[in-house]
This record gives C-alpha cells, structure tokens and sequence, in this order.
C-alpha cells in the first residue's frame, strides 16, 4: 500500500503494508538525509521526515534530544527548526506552509509542513519518537529538566538505607515522597496517553496520503479488541504460603493468572509449581534474590545460569525484573521468551517513569508486555486509597483503546481490601466477550505470530499472510473527512 525510502517502526509495529524501496520520492524534494513514504495510488502524496542516525548530514541541524509538545502530545527526540525547514524547502517562495506548531511548552521551536498538492513534512522522526518512547529514552533528552537527576538521587538514596529502616518507617518515608512523585510531569499518571495519540496520527497522515482506508494486522487475535491479563510477584516465603488467597479468587470467577516467583530467596516446593500448572496457571522468574542486583554490571551475568536453571525446573519462560528495574540493552538480550519490567507509567516505582504502551512490543529478541494498571501496594499501601475504582476505570480506558490491561498483584500484600478490589475487578470484566484473558505466555507468542505476519491484497481487499492467519482480523483506518 506504502513504498518507503526506509524501515518504518510506526508502520512493523501496527502491522501496516509497505515496502522498502531505495531511494523512493513522491515529488521533487531537495532533502537529503530525510525519509519518504509514498502512498502507491493516486493522488500520489509523500510524507518526508528527518533520519537522525549516526552519520546523519541532518542531525547536526536539528536541536538536540528533547521533550516537545504537538498538539496535546509530549513528544522527545531531535526537532527541525523552522529556519533550517525554510531553506531545504526551498525558501519563503515555495509551495510549502507551517500548519501546525511544535512548541517546547513555552515558545515555537518548529512546525509541521505541508505543500498545496497534500504532502506532509515532519520535523521530527517517528522513529526516534517510538523507540524513545519504548526505551524510556526520554530521561536522557534536554527538556528533561534538572529535577528528573534529583529525584533520581533522593530515590537511590532512599534505597540504599532502605535495608536498615523499620518498616513503618520506610512506609512512612514512601508516602510523604509520593506526594512529590505523583506531580511527575512526564509520563503523566496514572495515564499517559501520547504515545498512542501519536500512533493514531501516524494512521492518520497514512490514510491521507493514500487517499483510502489503511489496513493493519488488529493487535488481538479470534476478534477480541482488548486483552486482560493477571500477574503476580510473590516477594517473599509469607507471600508464597499466602498464594491460595488471591489463587482461590481466580479459580472461583474462571480466571488464570502468571505467578513470578524468587528462586533464591524462599523454598519453592516442586509440588506447588505442579499444582499452578495442573490448575492452568503459569510460572515465571522474578530474580534470583530479590535483592535489586540482578541487572547491575557484572551481576546479571554470575546469576542468569541459575535463573535458567529453575526456569527449565518451572518450566517458564517469562520473567519480571525485582522492583521492575529495567534497561534497554539488557532486556533486549535476556533469553526469556518475554519480559514483564516496564510500566506504561509509574513515578512511585524505586525507577520511576515508563514506555508509554498499552500493547506489547519488541526489543531485540525479547517481547516487552507492559504492567499497565496500577500496582496493588502502591495503590493501598501507599496512596492509601480505600478501593479498586482506579484498577477498573484504567481497565475501562485500555478497553475503548484496544490496549493490553496487565496488572501485578502481590500475595504478600493481600489482606481482605486488596482482596475484596481483586475479586470486584474480576468480576467487572467476567462477563464482557470482548476481552481475551489470556496468560502472558500466550499474549507473547501470539505477538511473535502477529510480527511474523502481514498484510497482502486480495480479491476483496487485504487478507492476513503468515503464521497469525487463522486467529488474525483487520482494522482499517480511513481518511478524515475533508472540510
């Protein structure tokens, strides 16, 4: 449907048709170093943007790394200013116009263009806007501000004495923090909806620029539009002995869950394990220790064999960092099947902030499935809220979004509020068809199924080629109506 000069990671993540075609151009266009995307039909539109990889003659133009607001969207990465715009366009006599302002909260700093004929000029690359996104990249940016490096050492802080306080003390200590927490900028909580917006624009511009409905692989499989997912991390010998309550409010409202369990730290019997897989149930790794190393220089190493180990023991192939640390480049070579550490967006977590996604996606060899609703202690324990009502009113979110709901309990914390929020959660999605509950496991497979497949023409439109054919449906994007 597409033909475009580059990889476009917007286009492999939604499972829209394109091809790769060097050198690709649309209409006389000056830019060097810049992406085309060509719809293949008439009107034949373009849409041009920026590629800020190493090398680049572009990325020397453009301002560096940081956090810009488009629309009601907060977007990081390098932007193009209007000046240089100007003159790769061609100068002010041209057919070209600013339609739309980029800002850096306080003032202009760029503008998405657009020619007479209908093609559109971004300043920025969607690219670089997802993988920062997915990578948590936007830390690093100049728009950051000062008090995300502050923050970050009142909380290393926090953690490293944290082994010698009383526990009241360090509950206490939690929650007079999370008041500075909750006011995090960036990712916003507990929703945080940019990156999503931005995929839909993205559809947006491509329904234009092909003059039709765009198709894409739908994220869900068998016709379900959303998925539900239930994860537990069970911290400690008490959370284990503890492992029937919550269990027990599963199997009794006909769901299945993924317990991660701590290899190091406790005894886990084998027959228990046998029990949860007998039951339908999964197991993961969550650690060796539960000590927060596992990912430190030099540690992750020493201790993956023995992770393994219990992993092939368990028979699980997913895991979930400890206080969900994370890193880019590590989960990305880990040798799990999946991983289980980002949240969409949390400032309370001892490594605050966030992918911004609602679905799963890949990182390296791994596929990320993203914790979505709040945590239980986080919510209860140190919000101190008297409900569930936020795990419900998020869930009704990532449903109208078609995203992923996945949300982590902790038997250790479960007394009879946690509790009595689960089974009112449960019980709120039970009946609705439109939700595929399905284990992490299966969420993750059929993702790689669903990236291993693709769209291609049929006699009446398009149709699903590849591994995810018989479970796969398609969603279409059309054209905005024209004024």
């Amino acid at each position: 449907m597409f033909i475009s000069s580059h990889t476009n990671v917007v286009f492999d993540h939604l499972r829209v048709p394109y091809t790769i075609v060097s050198g690709t151009s649309g209409s006389a266009h000056p830019l060097a170093g810049c992406a085309t995307l060509v719809g293949r039909n008439a009107p034949r539109r373009s849409m041009y943007w920026p590629v800020f990889g190493a090398g680049s003659p572009v990325r020397l133009l453009a301002v560096a790394p940081r956090r810009f607001h488009c629309g009601r969207l907060i977007l990081h990465g390098h932007v193009v200013p209007d000046d240089v715009v100007t003159a790769w366009l061609g100068g002010t006599d041209t057919d070209w116009h600013p339609v739309e302002t980029v800002t850096d909260g306080q003032r202009d700093i760029a503008s998405i263009w657009r020619s007479d004929r209908g093609d559109v000029f971004l300043p920025f690359d969607p690219n670089e806007i997802v993988r920062t996104f997915w990578s948590e990249g936007y830390h690093d940016d100049a728009g950051a501000g000062p008090a995300v490096g502050l923050r970050s050492a009142a909380v290393s802080a926090y953690y490293l004495i944290r082994p010698v306080m009383p526990r009241r003390l360090q509950i206490a200590v939690r929650r007079l923090y999370s008041r500075v927490q909750a006011r995090t900028p960036f990712p916003r909580w507990p929703v945080e909806g940019s990156l999503h917006g931005f995929l839909d624009r993205m559809l947006e511009w491509a329904a234009e620029l092909a003059g039709e409905a765009v198709p894409r692989i739908a994220p869900w499989p068998h016709g379900h539009t959303w998925a539900f997912v239930l994860t537990h991390d069970v911290e400690t010998a008490d959370g284990l002995r503890r492992l029937p309550v919550l269990r027990e409010v599963e199997l009794a409202a006909g769901f299945r869950s993924s317990w991660n369990l701590v290899p190091a730290r406790y005894r886990v019997p084998d027959d228990v394990v046998a029990q949860l897989h007998a039951a339908g149930f999964e197991v993961g790794v969550h650690g060796l220790y539960h000590d927060g190393r596992d990912l430190a220089d030099g540690v992750l190493a020493e201790r993956l064999p023995e992770m393994l180990r219990w992993a092939g023991r368990w028979n699980a192939v997913g895991f979930r960092s400890p206080a969900t640390h994370r890193a880019w480049a590590t989960m990305a070579a880990l040798p799990f099947e999946y991983d289980s550490s980002y949240p969409d967006t949390d400032p309370f977590e001892p490594q605050p902030g966030g992918c911004c996604s609602w679905l799963p996606y890949v990182n390296g060899t791994i596929v990320e499935l993203p914790i979505t609703l709040p945590q239980d202690h986080t919510v209860f324990v140190i919000l101190r809220h008297a409900d569930g009502r936020i795990w419900i009113d998020k869930t009704e979110l990532i449903r109208a979004a078609g995203g992923m709901a996945l949300l982590i309990t902790h038997p250790d914390y479960a007394d009879a509020a946690i509790t009595r929020a689960y089974a009112e959660l449960l019980a709120h999605v039970a009946d609705d068809a439109s939700a595929w509950r399905a284990l992490p496991v299966e969420v993750s497979r059929w993702w790689r199924r669903r990236e291993r497949s693709r769209l291609e023409p049929a006699d009446d439109g398009w149709q699903v080629v590849g591994p995810a054919r018989d479970e796969a449906h398609i969603l279409y994007t059309a054209p905005a109506p024209q004024p």
